[in-house]
């Protein structure tokens, strides 16, 4: 079973944003998929390391693409995405200390972020794009 899947709903219009989105789904996805594995305690560390770094990648193209169309929210974005970058950090702090324990409020609250920062915040600059082409 899927952590999420993939709609049209989520869709942005910018070909681009639109496939990180997907590969972002797809890593946690993988690492929801790894959380029932005898292994996953040995491999949390290296999973969420791979979510880490795929979303400083994205933020910072995401922040690059808002940058060059004068997006105004600019600001409110960078303080987002800093926050979510923290919180995957304090993840995968805990983890190497062996005191991160996956839960389903936990997965439940990543479902969440993904959804409403994709649905809310991220269709906000894509409006904004295509209202100022």
């Amino acid at each position: 079973m899927a952590f999420l899947t993939w709609s049209r709903d989520f869709e942005m219009g910018i070909p681009e944003m639109d496939e990180q989105h997907k590969k972002w789904l797809d890593l946690l996805n993988a690492f929801y998929i790894h959380i029932g594995n005898d292994d996953f305690q040995e491999r949390m560390v290296e999973l969420i390391d791979g979510v880490l770094s795929y979303t400083k990648y994205h933020f910072s193209e995401e922040e690059a693409l808002m940058a060059s169309i004068n997006y105004p929210a600019i600001g409110e974005q960078r303080s987002m995405h800093g926050d979510i970058v923290k919180r995957i950090e304090e993840f995968k702090t805990k983890a190497g200390e062996g005191k991160l324990i996956i839960s389903m409020p936990l997965t439940a609250e990543l479902k969440k972020w993904f959804k409403e920062h994709i649905l809310i915040e991220d269709m906000k600059y894509a409006q904004y794009l295509k209202e100022n082409r």
